[in-house]
């Protein structure tokens, strides 16, 4: 019967100390997607969550840590040339309304993020 006792401490021990393998609210990271497109001189490469389901921000830049929004859930176009940025822009308004070089790669986006006013 003690080492019953015993057997039953050490397995609540164990229990009790291991460490937890529950992941955080903030530890979940939805699926993403990366596809690059090129329309004339503009090259760009886009991070976006693999499902799209109502409306992400859109995020033009051309700073690589933006890519962390991706995960939260923004559709991210990363430029090499900030000076295009603006550009880039115009080429998502009109995917928007599903027209432009972007509208047959990226038709399944159209409805599905919204560009901010610059």
């Amino acid at each position: 019967m003690a080492i019953v006792r015993v057997l039953v401490a050490v397995a609540c021990a164990l229990v009790l100390t291991a460490p937890s393998t529950t992941a955080s609210p903030d530890d979940h990271r939805p699926a993403t997607m990366t596809m690059t497109y090129q329309a004339g001189d503009l090259a760009a490469v886009v991070h976006a969550p693999r499902t799209l389901v109502g409306v992400h921000p859109l995020v033009l830049t051309h700073d690589v840590s933006a890519t962390v929004l991706v995960r939260r859930g923004a559709v991210v176009v990363l430029a090499p040339d900030p000076s295009s940025l603006t550009r880039h822009r115009a080429l998502w308004r009109e995917l928007s309304s599903g027209t432009g070089p972007l509208a047959e790669r990226f038709a399944g986006f159209a409805g599905h993020f919204s560009v901010a006013q610059p």
